[in-house]
């Protein structure tokens, strides 16, 4: 699921990131409200106590909206005074103040909103004085240190995806057998030695295709991918070979991954590692 939201994320500039982390948080804000006011019926309901639908909504909804409206700046703290930047203490010092102001705001804002609603019903609200501050800021703490904290492992998602190598695509080779392209991974070309006017490609997979070429011509394409000339009949691909062994009058015999052969003349020794 990381992984996948990495990826999603891959290549949006910081704007989308910033639209599509309020979207989410927007819409986790308005779930949890929703329960809370269907907790607060369930809660009423129990107790044999009528409250009226609307004023459950109100206090929630309000608390919710007030939220969602102060994200930017909750985004921008964030952006501000990310971890591991400033010391430990300044950091743990903007954000206690950031929380503070936030809870300032939060409670500024749903109680103008719930009187107004309130108003519109014909209804006083009242606001609980200190008490309801202490009950609020505890849990406004909480909901300061999800956003920020959630627009941090959205960021360090984006920065992962971003930096992470992609794994380069396997460079292959087209065999032209008889009218028919044959196209394989350059890795699993083992061997490529002379036949005639044609040359023979020794595969991982026990194939063993012609082509009408040179094996000049074939050092050419393939040197730049490990094939190196071992014998005046042979390229071998250096990635290939497993063993190195005296063949008599210097020459050597290089044992290649699969059971393939292949000779090592004095002349070109140097080009193997021995």
């Amino acid at each position: 699921m990381v992984a996948a939201l990495g990826a999603a994320l891959a290549g949006t500039d910081q704007l989308g990131v910033f639209v599509w982390a309020w979207t989410a948080q927007a819409l986790v804000t308005l779930v949890i409200t929703l329960l809370d006011a269907q907790a607060r019926w369930r809660d009423a309901a129990a107790s044999n106590l009528l409250e009226p639908a609307w004023r459950a909504l109100t206090d929630e909804l309000s608390s919710g909206l007030i939220i969602v409206l102060v994200f930017p700046a909750l985004y921008r703290m964030a952006m501000a005074a990310p971890p591991r930047r400033a010391p430990i203490g300044r950091f743990l010092g903007l954000h206690a103040l950031a929380a503070g102001a936030f809870t300032l705001v939060h409670l500024a804002g749903f109680v103008m909103v719930r009187i107004v609603v309130y108003g519109l019903f014909g209804e006083l609200y009242r606001f609980g004085g200190l008490g309801q501050v202490f009950y609020e800021l505890p849990r406004d703490v909480v909901t300061y240190a999800l956003n920020v904290g959630g627009v941090w492992g959205v960021q360090m998602l984006l920065a992962s995806s971003q930096t992470q190598p992609r794994p380069a695509a396997r460079a292959s080779f087209d065999i032209r057998d008889n009218g028919r392209v044959i196209r394989v991974p350059v890795d699993d070309i083992y061997a490529v030695r002379s036949a005639g006017n044609y040359v023979e490609f020794l595969l991982a997979d026990g194939r063993r295709p012609l082509m009408r070429a040179t094996l000049a011509e074939m050092a050419g394409q393939l040197a730049p991918h490990g094939l190196i000339r071992t014998h005046r009949s042979w390229l071998v691909n250096r990635a290939r070979i497993a063993q190195i062994d005296p063949a008599g009058s210097g020459d050597f015999k290089l044992s290649l991954r699969g059971g393939v052969e292949a000779p090592l003349s004095r002349r070109f020794r140097a080009q193997v590692d021995l």
